[in-house]
Order: structure tokens, then sequence, then C-alpha cells
């Protein structure tokens, strides 16, 4: 099936959604998502945005935060743009329905790494509060198509469909092929834009929900763009420790509020790693502290320990953190909370601007996908959903200013099925799937080895020959597609991490424990 729209948003998250609601009501544009509204990151996420907002705050002092917390890694310049775009976008959210604490001037949140309480924020809810109501004003919009239960398998490009519109410079998007109940559809598209979120299922231990398989990041790559820096991976140090909860984050500003993180012996730990900001310290040092502990203790978790915040405090402020421990017995105000760190947010990504342009004329690749330098070496927390809305707004606005329309009688050619036989045995993907995640969590954690990482490219190697082969021979099904994706993504991560002599940021590698200066930039290509 062969359909076309002017503009075509992979992904439903702040980033997707933003782009989609700030293009002009006169631009066809189909939102995908591959499973049901709202998804992503940042339905999940119950910190907040950080904008420079107060009257004690400001772009510069914002800044220095994010360059500190970035191992030297941080382009200024792109930060320092999408810092000072912050309090447009808290407008324009509000313009959207979508009103944050701290927004109008009041106080807002402190997350570990910012020297301001400027985490605006809607409870502990407030990605959940920014998902329902951006999914209300794009279903509100007649020009925004919503399609759920779409998965993108990959970019289609003209270097291989239509040689006659790459440019002289170089490639161009003509939009993707997306598989529905079973039907590949050819969506043409004179603008794609990616905005599939991160990859957290690539490890066995994630925050992330299970849509997470870097499928944005795995479609540029194959349609051979650059990625930057994909070793940097940074794990939340807290996320809950129990097997019916296995990706329940416990938000970080629980720990701006005064909560303590214990070992099981009940001694507090953060003195012995970071003695001035202790709990507040950036997430790669605290990640690393628990580590360390566990390790040292033999323990398989730590504890956060938030009783002396209280029980009203506890159920009035942090409602999805307390619902969501008792759900699993767990009484916060009277007990410590278990908690064990778990991969949370892919830093590196695609090379970006801030409007999401790439190498690739007519492609665009926003929010968690991306990489504009804005992280660095780590994210300093809560600039996630800020990087998210300002590039979704700015990629819109770029968009409307130069989309170059598609000939009217372009015609590429439909999925080709040949002779792909059905999935007989799906044990096989199960064991791919799960064998990829412990490797990557075995190997290629926290704390990494040159032994470990040699080690875990020559067992990922393996698995993803298999799976092209698969994917060459079955007929298209979603777990087969995304264990594709988690393996060019795991790989990725593997080459990169194996390529960088230092340890730096949310890289840690014990034979290069030493950071070597200056910051310098991972960048892969396909081949």
């Amino acid at each position: 099936m062969n359909r076309r729209c002017d503009v075509l948003v992979i992904g439903g998250g702040l980033a997707g959604m933003a782009c989609a609601l700030e293009l002009p009501s006169s631009m066809k544009v189909i939102l995908m998502s591959k499973i049901e509204l709202p998804t992503g990151s940042t339905s999940l996420a119950q910190g907040g945005i950080a904008a420079p907002v107060g009257s004690d705050d400001s772009t510069e002092l914002h800044l220095q935060d994010t360059i500190k917390a970035g191992g030297g890694m941080v382009d200024i310049n792109a930060a320092r743009e999408i810092i000072s775009r912050g309090p447009d976008l808290i407008r324009k959210l509000a313009g959207w329905g979508i009103q944050l604490e701290g927004a109008g001037g009041g106080t807002g949140s402190m997350e570990g790494g910012h020297s301001r309480r400027r985490i605006l924020h809607y409870l502990d809810r407030t990605g959940r509060w920014i998902s329902e109501g951006l999914i209300g004003a794009c279903r509100s919009r007649e020009n925004i198509e919503i399609m759920e239960g779409a998965f993108a398998i990959n970019l289609i490009t003209a270097s291989r469909e239509e040689l006659s519109l790459a440019s002289g410079h170089g490639d161009r998007c003509l939009g993707a092929y997306v598989l529905v109940d079973g039907e590949v559809h050819t969506v043409l598209a004179s603008e794609t834009v990616i905005a599939t979120g991160g990859a957290g299922k690539v490890y066995r231990y994630t925050s992330n929900d299970d849509w997470a398989t870097g499928d944005g990041i795995a479609m540029a790559w194959r349609a051979g763009l650059t990625v930057r820096n994909m070793e940097f991976y940074q794990f939340h140090p807290t996320c809950l420790y129990h097997k019916d909860r296995r990706n329940f984050l416990i938000t970080e500003a629980l720990r701006g509020e005064g909560a303590m993180l214990l070992n099981l012996d009940g001694e507090r730990f953060m003195d012995r790693f970071d003695p001035v900001r202790m709990e507040l310290a950036p997430r790669d040092v605290v990640a690393r502290a628990i580590d360390s502990e566990m390790k040292r203790l033999g323990h398989d978790h730590v504890v956060l320990d938030a009783r002396a915040l209280g029980r009203k405090a506890l159920e009035e402020r942090f409602p999805e953190v307390t619902e969501g421990v008792m759900s699993v017995g767990i009484c916060p105000w009277e007990e410590p909370i278990p908690v064990v760190p778990a991969a949370h947010y892919c830093v590196g990504g695609v090379v970006a601007g801030i409007d999401g342009s790439t190498s690739m004329k007519g492609l665009r690749v926003i929010g968690e996908a991306a990489s504009t330098g804005l992280h660095g070496a780590n994210r300093l927390g809560s600039n996630s959903l800020l990087e998210a809305g300002v590039m979704g707004i700015e990629a819109a606005r770029s968009t409307t200013g130069s989309i170059d329309p598609l000939p009217a009688g372009l015609s590429v050619r439909d999925w080709y099925f040949g002779r792909a036989r059905p999935l007989s045995e799906s044990v096989l993907i199960d064991h791919d799937w799960a064998a990829v995640r412990s490797t990557m969590w075995d190997y290629v954690g926290i704390i990494r080895t040159d032994r470990r990482l040699t080690r875990a490219l020559r067992i990922l190697d393996v698995i993803s020959r298999e799976v092209e082969e698969d994917y060459w021979s079955l007929l298209p099904q979603m777990d087969l597609l995304e264990l594709r994706n988690l393996c060019d993504v795991a790989g990725i991560i593997v080459r990169s991490a194996i390529l960088r002599r230092e340890s730096r940021g949310l890289h840690y590698n014990l034979d290069c424990p030493e950071t070597v200066p200056p910051g310098r930039d991972t960048l892969m290509t396909r081949n």
C-alpha cells in the first residue's frame, strides 16, 4: 500500500508530538507510533523539564551546570541555544494546556548536578501529564493523522529508489517502509522526522519500557548516517529493586528533597565518593558509587531512605513513587526503598542540529535518538525533556521554511516478500533477545574492561549474523525487527566503547582509568 504526506513523524513522545503540533495546519502530517499512545520515555518521566525561568536563574547558570556534568564533551554553542529556548518551550506547553509547577515564577524542584531549583514538574507525574496533554491536542488537529501499531522497518532513500532525487551533495530520504498488522505500507514523505527515543532494552535491567529498542538510531545507521558517542549510556542510579516492578523508576527528586542512599548494613556511603554533593552528585557518579558498594559488600541492591520526608510529603508531592512502591508492599515512610542502577538514557545518537537536521536531505532526527552535543559525556537530569521539546519545535519551524515537496508522480517499489516464510520457532528470537541483553549487561555496563568489551563484540557479531539471516528469510514481525535494531545498536555501543581509550563521563574502563584531554567525539558510520 502506497501512502503520501508532507511530514512523517516516527515516534509519539514529547519530541514527536511537539513537532507535529508546531507544523502548520496546511501540512498533512502522519504521526506514527508502534504502540498505542501515549507512550515513550516522556510518559514514564517522573522528574520534569529543566528550564531557567526562576528569578535567581539564567541561561548561563544552567549552561555551566550542564558543562560540569558533561565531562568536557558538551557542545557549548548547541547547549546554549537549547537552554535559552527553555522558557519558550514552557510557554508553548502552557499554550497547549500543559501547566507545570514552577513555570509561573515559582520554585521548581532540585535534582543532582543543578545549582538552582529549576526542574518544572507536575507532582512526580510530569511525563504522563505532558503526554496526555499533547496527545489530546494532536487528536484535535485535522491535519494530523495518527497511526498506532505502526512499526517503521527501514527508511526509503533516493539512492536506492530514485537516483534523480539524490542531490549532488548526498542522499535524500523519501519516507519509510512501515509494518501495520502484517502488511508493509510504503509511506512517502517530503520530510521524515525520527523521534523514536532510546534503546534501554539493549540492557537486561532498564527503566525504559519494552518499546525502547533503538529503532530510529538503527534505521538511520543502516541508511548511512553518522552516529556519535554511543558508548555514553546513562544508568539511572535508583530503579526499584523488585521482581514484580523491574523498570519502575524512583525519581531523583526524592534525593533532591533529602532522601539518603544506604547500603544494606544501614551505612550512608556517598561521602566516600563525592563528600560535597553526596546524593546530589551527577548520575554517573552516583550510579558508579552504588555499583561499587554492591560489589564491595556482595549485595544485589542498596536502599533509598526517604522516611524523613514523612507520609504527608510523600503522598502529596510524590504520589507516583508512593503508589508504585506500595503496590509491591513497601511503605516508604516506614522502611527504605530497595534500589539498583538500570540503563536509562542514550546520551549518544544520530548527529543532528538542534532543529534535527542531518547530513541526509529530507531527514531529521530529534529527541533521545539524536546527538546535538547538549549532554556531552553525561546527561544532566531533566535536560532530556528540555532537549526533546525544543528540538521538536525547532524541527517544525525549520521544516516549514525549507520543505521540498516530492514530485507528484513519484512512485517507489513496494515491499517485496519474495520467498520469506513465517517464523516457526519463536524460541530462536527469544533466546537471541535474552543473549544480547545479558551480554550487554554483564560486559558493557556501568564499569567496563577491555577483555569484557572484546568478548561482548565476538558474541554480538555471531548473534547479529544469525538475526540478519532471519530478517532476509522470514516474514517481518515486530519482535524480529526490534531484535535486529537491538543488535545494530549494541554493536555500535561496543565498538564505540572499544575506540575510547580513556574513562570519561558515563564510560568507565578499568584498563583506561584516566581521562585524556581534550575531549574527542567517537563518530561511526556503517562499514
